[in-house]
């Protein structure tokens, strides 16, 4: 695999404004990231399995993963996911408006490799993507 094919995103937010701010950040660390947005948890899964209307979808390096979702929420997808041999190493990172206290502990239960709790302010926000892409997605891996 290619430097440029291991720099993939599969960002699942259903939030406008979020997914605003994370496509901004993640384009203010490095251009040459593919990032691809769904906005729930149903769709994440076709978009793994290159279910239509993702037949021509890249194989993320990495998800992103809100935990509220409609339909098919974070908790399902996960679930799902560390039972499908295919994606039981995916690293899955969730990145949630939710309390930590709470739903972190759960989250790793379930097999996200991390739990972020989405900053309130928009600095922190900016250094928070930074980080996180330096921690999962660093230059030149492969």
């Amino acid at each position: 695999m290619s430097p440029a094919a291991a720099r993939t995103i599969l960002l699942v937010e259903d939030n406008p404004a979020d997914v605003y701010l994370i496509r901004q950040a993640v384009a203010e660390c490095d251009r040459a990231i593919q990032l691809a947005i769904v906005p729930d948890g149903g769709d994440t899964l076709a978009f793994l399995r290159k279910e239509p209307p993702f037949t021509e979808a890249f194989t993320p390096t990495l998800l992103l993963l809100d935990f509220s979702l409609p339909r098919v929420n974070g908790h399902q997808v996960l679930s799902v996911l560390r039972r499908e041999p295919a994606w039981q190493a995916l690293p899955v990172v969730i990145l949630s408006a939710a309390s930590q206290d709470l739903t972190e502990p759960l989250c790793l239960k379930l097999g996200a490799n991390a739990y972020i709790q989405k900053p309130h302010r928009i600095e922190d926000f900016f250094a928070t993507i930074r980080r996180l892409i330096a921690t999962w997605l660093p230059p030149g891996r492969s």
